[in-house]
């Protein structure tokens, strides 16, 4: 057990370091993301003044209603993406192969990737709370209690379960394409990201109800302007908290047969 934590801070402090190394790119991920929030938050502050009842249950301030969902999305996405996109670079590398033929667990791997994620997700996170505050004059998150950490940690463990089935399909098919971006970018529409759902044709409306990324957003919204837990949270908790049981247990099936097909077809090696 030591040598596999010992092993999953090794990892860790290596992609700390590659991102030390390669501050350009990292960088410019970053001002990307920024600089796409700022366009919305701009485009939402000529409207400042206007009464907007479907922002009614969550404050009224379109700002805020932003911030929180870019925020969140932001952290939850970059667990997704760092357990997918490790896995394929290990391979693009060819290191993979090598770093699997030792006593190392391939949920080792995922572990760390899991963590570093987080860590590059609220590093986001920070550069997001302080557009908030210094260009916007908002303060996000400062209603927050111990059920907006528990909405955020059950669903950083479902995010993780995403990511290992997209690892899983990555490591069968090497070349996922445009997969993750589409599923991505179908999600935010649906789950109150940019905009409150009520806004959309009801038919849409109940769409919402299937996506799974809905309950973590939503949740955390409710968590942020509520003072304790009422049964409109506790059914988001629930709900959850099968959700992530639920990616947890179709992840390590999909990473497992996926990283089984790589080992049969002995193409752990190359990409």
């Amino acid at each position: 057990m030591l040598n596999e934590l010992k092993k999953i801070s090794a990892f860790i402090v290596r992609e700390l370091r590659m991102l030390y190394t390669y501050k350009f790119a990292y960088s410019t991920t970053i001002i990307n993301m920024i600089f796409t929030v700022v366009y919305l938050l701009l485009f939402g502050s000529m409207f400042k003044s206007a009464d907007v009842p479907s922002l009614a249950p969550y404050g009224g301030d379109f700002i805020a209603f932003a911030l929180v969902g870019s925020m969140g999305w932001s952290l939850l996405w970059n667990i997704t993406n760092s357990v997918s996109f490790s896995l394929r670079n290990e391979m693009l590398m060819g290191t993979l192969e090598s770093i699997l033929i030792t006593p190392t667990n391939i949920y080792t791997i995922i572990v760390a990737y899991i963590i570093f994620g987080s860590i590059f997700g609220l590093l986001s996170m920070l550069f997001l709370f302080l557009l908030g505050f210094y260009g916007f004059g908002v303060i996000v998150f400062s209603t927050a209690n111990i059920y907006t950490i528990i909405i955020f940690s059950i669903s950083i463990i479902m995010m993780a379960g995403f990511g290992m089935m997209f690892g899983g399909l990555t490591l069968k098919y090497k070349n996922i394409g445009q997969t993750i971006p589409l599923i991505q970018g179908i999600a935010m529409f649906f789950c109150s990201v940019y905009f409150p759902i009520s806004i959309l044709p009801g038919g849409l409306q109940s769409f919402t109800k299937f996506i799974p990324f809905y309950y973590s957003m939503e949740g955390l919204r409710i968590s942020l302007t509520t003072d304790g837990l009422n049964p409109e949270l506790l059914h988001y908790i629930i709900i959850l908290t099968i959700l992530a049981a639920a990616f947890i247990i179709l992840g390590i099936i999909l990473l497992q047969r996926g990283l089984n097909k790589a080992k049969k077809d002995g193409s752990l090696s190359f990409y």
